[in-house]
């Protein structure tokens, strides 16, 4: 038995083999060992020997809510025998206790402070051990004692060994998305600048009075480009890392952003959307990003899904809203989830390794109980798993207004005065003069700081519009200091553009002084409406300082 037990960690073999040897030593019919969960008062049936008929009389699984009784606990008594049943609880007496057999006999496996497990014998034949053949039952019992131990002892090793490799594969991942994020904002800047360009050519050839044919290639290319816009921030959102801030949002706008994101996957794996988003606002309050991080780890898992199937399939989701919460319901035609109830738990996970980490809906589980929200998933009758995420309504939930058309620039409205116009990229600065030049303005161009220094110190301007990150350290806060410093007042009649602006010390700088700003790509009649503005500031200064 010693040998049985220290060649294996098999803890059921172990239990197995050693159970049968006993029964066979002592002669008994029939044996069964339990064991307990860790700390629980539950013990379940690791191991039986003898007719299986023997083995009704007895539950698989047994609770002692109110232990072993006094006096086993005091004495750690190791072996249980009839002179013992009126001193132990009513549920292990009921147990262990057998009428229909002429002898029995049990004992405990204890702990460090109880029992961990117990192992009976039973036979027709009556029959009194002797104290020899309790003290051998003992030591078996000592012994199977600390192989348990030490078993448990080496699974739990072996998971805590486990949870550590996820946890250092999740922080490598995280490094990677890290990367992957600085990556997206580069990529993000330098699509924008073409992203201006191209959008406010299209602007300003739909007011050229372009034949119909013409007009409507201006217009598709017009709505592809925006497109594109919508895509590069959405991706710059959702790998931009900022502290949670909650606002009342729409969760259909949020899931309409998020499908955008995975809209080439879904149509290249043939996985078609059906979206039931109802026709008025779902309003909560939470953070959009955050929001948006949990849909887009639920529709990643739908789409793993249906690939396993190696067919196309179909994802449904659908937004309702009922007096308390808004809810928002995925249900794939995949084949299902094996483990419901276990599907949030960190680590869990059915993919194959290196396809997930098993905290995915972990982190959308903590997300959505952050937000004093629930999500759920199961199984549908139809096939196919459906998670459900439910979020409170925002009380009083406003109408939504109705964007409004974008209405082409109109070119009548003439600007007048001199600009400094700078910016680094060419197609940019060359679209920008374009547009400043043809609503009336005088435009001097400049590309780098050097020359912007140079022409500011030499020649009389009206007003700059200069992009706010220039090659080298010349960016907002830098060209404002050294306007002020040396251009004092020119400074008031500065407007910045950007790619993007997400850091928040930057944009409370520029809110802080009032400093106007636009974001590429910005609309041809935001560009001539700010500019205009500049000017006519500048304007009004000069004739009252006359």
């Amino acid at each position: 038995m010693a040998v049985v037990a220290t060649q294996s960690f098999d803890l059921d073999e172990i239990l197995n083999l050693t159970l049968r040897q006993v029964v066979s030593l002592f002669g008994a019919e029939s044996g069964a060992v339990y064991l307990s969960d860790s700390d629980a008062p539950t013990y379940r049936r690791r191991a039986a020997w003898g007719p299986r008929s023997r083995d009704k009389s007895r539950p698989a699984e047994i609770s002692f809510a109110d232990g072993f009784g006094n006096l086993v606990m005091r004495s750690r008594a190791e072996v249980i025998t009839a002179e013992y049943l009126p001193h132990l609880t009513g549920a292990v007496a009921d147990f262990i206790r057998s009428s229909s057999d002429g002898s029995w006999i049990w004992v405990l496996f204890w702990g460090k402070d109880s029992p961990i497990g117990m192992m009976g014998l039973r036979s027709h034949v009556e029959y009194e051990y002797s104290s020899g053949e309790e003290n051998l039952l003992v030591a078996i019992s000592r012994q199977l004692a600390t192989t348990i131990e030490k078993v448990r002892l080496y699974e739990e090793t072996c998971k805590a060994y486990e949870d550590l490799r996820r946890t250092q594969e999740q922080l490598l991942q995280s490094e990677k998305m890290s990367a992957v994020g600085q990556l997206i904002a580069g990529v993000a800047h330098e699509l924008n600048n073409p992203l201006t360009a191209i959008l406010g050519y299209a602007q300003l050839l739909e007011s050229e009075g372009l034949n119909e044919r013409a007009q409507d290639y201006v217009g598709k290319m017009f709505k592809q480009a925006q497109r594109t816009h919508r895509v590069v921030q959405n991706l710059l959102s959702f790998a931009r890392q900022r502290k949670p801030e909650r606002s009342e949002v729409d969760v259909r706008k949020v899931l309409e952003e998020t499908l955008a994101l995975r809209d080439y996957d879904l149509k290249v794996n043939h996985i078609a959307v059906e979206k039931d988003l109802g026709s008025e606002p779902a309003m909560v309050v939470a953070d959009p990003h955050q929001i948006e991080q949990v849909f887009l780890n639920i529709i990643n898992n739908a789409v793993d899904a249906v690939l396993e199937t190696g067919r196309s399939g179909k994802l449904k989701i659908r937004v309702f809203c009922d007096s308390r919460f808004v809810a928002t319901q995925f249900a794939d035609d995949g084949p299902g989830i094996k483990d419901p109830k276990r599907i949030f738990d960190p680590f869990y996970t059915t993919k194959n390794v290196g396809k997930g980490t098993g905290l995915g809906l972990s982190i959308c589980y903590g997300i959505v109980k952050e937000h004093g929200g629930d999500i759920t998933a199961h199984n549908a009758s139809e096939g196919g798993a459906v998670i459900e995420v439910r979020l409170p309504i925002a009380v009083p939930a406003g109408a939504a207004l109705e964007a409004a058309p974008v209405a082409l620039p109109k070119r009548e409205g003439a600007i007048q005065g001199r600009v400094l116009l700078v910016e680094e990229e060419e197609a940019v600065l060359e679209f920008e003069r374009d547009v400043l030049t043809g609503a009336g303005a005088n435009v001097v161009t400049a590309n780098r700081s050097e020359d912007v220094k140079t022409r500011l110190l030499s020649e009389p301007f009206d007003a700059v519009i200069m992009s706010g990150k220039m090659p080298g350290d010349w960016h907002a806060k830098e060209a404002y200091s050294w306007l002020k410093q040396n251009c004092s007042g020119m400074e008031n009649h500065t407007l910045f553009t950007f790619s993007n602006v997400e850091q928040s010390d930057e944009r409370m700088f520029l809110q802080e002084n009032n400093i106007p700003f636009l974001v590429k790509p910005f609309e041809v009649a935001d560009l001539i409406s700010q500019a205009r503005r500049l000017l006519q500031k500048a304007h009004a200064a000069a004739a009252s300082a006359s």
